[in-house]
């Protein structure tokens, strides 16, 4: 029987080109309003997923506008009390049930202090929505399972069109709307998904590395695995595993490794090397035959256009292996145990 989960990442592709649809009119007038402005900084508010998919806009926004791209702590408004001086900031809240309350408390924060806020949700009738400047709207259908999939990949879609439309980089809007062909070629190794899959069913934990733009997947990955499967998955940008946590490594350890053709490329065939060298069993994810030599399993993806594009295939490729394992380890995707739809923290 097939999951809601496993359901809802196959209607990605036709979600995405539903989101862009819809919210291309407001992604224009966002970049026109840019253009007018002045602004001194970015600010991401957000938990969980959608967390992850603002650090995917970090790396974006950072590279293509040149504007410092921070996170909130929430904590500092609700649980201390306090305000930020926000003038002059773009603050954007991103929460999929548009219910997320610490969330709000800073784009009310930045509303009072002057700050142009915009929002990204999948409920056009959430308060989120309403109070914010701008709305960017999922348009994704109803998310049934509680694991994010296709909410997550639309919002990491409308962020990176975001930038992409600020920077006016025609080359990254063009390969973002292809985008969607290029995730039914994941969903065509599907079944190599769940063959490598079926030899994890007993994995108690996993280290998941990506350096760069793809960081956010290791880490939407890690929490997949920990919401579906109950495995203990932490994720390291690459750069930063080696400072520490690489003392972690034997031959009990196994990892995950992102590593498509990119920038990104030597420093995660490097790091792969030293990891094989320390007993550690590894797991590349890659689009390079040869940059997956030694490894003991490996999935060859389709080539992305780009580094900005390969995060979506990856996203797809963890959503499927962590929907996969958790229904070969006995388990339901769909109801995590102890976790709801809704998560609302202050």
């Amino acid at each position: 029987m097939i999951t809601l989960m496993e359901k809802e990442i196959l209607q990605q592709s036709a979600a995405l080109k539903d989101c862009l649809s819809y919210n291309e009119n407001t992604l224009n007038n966002l970049a026109k309003l840019f253009e007018k402005g002045s602004y001194k900084g970015i600010l991401i508010a957000a938990r969980g997923s959608s967390d992850n998919a603002g650090n995917y806009f970090k790396y974006v926004a950072e590279n293509l506008i040149g504007l410092p791209v921070s996170f909130a702590a929430p904590s500092v408004i609700t649980l201390y009390g306090n305000k930020l001086s926000l003038d002059g900031y773009i603050v954007i809240g991103i929460s999929q049930s548009g219910a997320a309350e610490d969330v709000m408390a800073v784009l009310q924060n930045a509303k009072d202090s002057g700050a142009l806020t915009i929002s990204v949700t999948n409920n056009l009738q959430s308060k989120m929505c309403a109070m914010t400047d701008f709305h960017l709207y999922c348009n994704c259908g109803e998310e049934l399972s509680v694991a994010a999939t296709k909410t997550f990949l639309t919002q990491l879609y409308l962020l990176g069109q975001l930038a992409a439309r600020i920077a006016k980089n025609d080359v990254l809007i063009k390969e973002l709307g292809n985008l969607s062909e290029g995730i039914e070629k994941i969903y065509n190794i599907g079944d190599k998904i769940k063959e490598i899959s079926t030899k994890y069913k007993d994995a108690n934990s996993f280290i998941v590395l990506a350096r760069g733009l793809n960081y956010a997947i290791a880490q939407e990955a890690s929490l997949k695995l920990q919401e579906t499967c109950y495995i203990n998955a932490r994720p390291y940008a690459a750069s930063d595993f080696v400072h520490g946590p690489f003392a972690l490594v034997d031959e009990n350890t196994r990892l995950i490794l992102f590593a498509p053709s990119g920038e990104s490329l030597p420093d995660m065939i490097n790091i792969k090397n030293r990891l094989i060298e320390a007993g550690g069993e590894v797991f590349m994810i890659t689009d390079d035959k040869q940059a997956a030599k030694g490894c003991a399993n490996r999935l060859i993806l389709p080539q992305a256009a780009s580094d900005f594009i390969s995060p979506f295939y990856n996203a797809v490729v963890a959503q499927l292996f962590a929907c996969n394992l958790s229904t070969i380890r006995g388990l339901n995707p769909d109801v995590p145990r102890g976790l709801k739809k809704v998560t609302v923290t202050r």
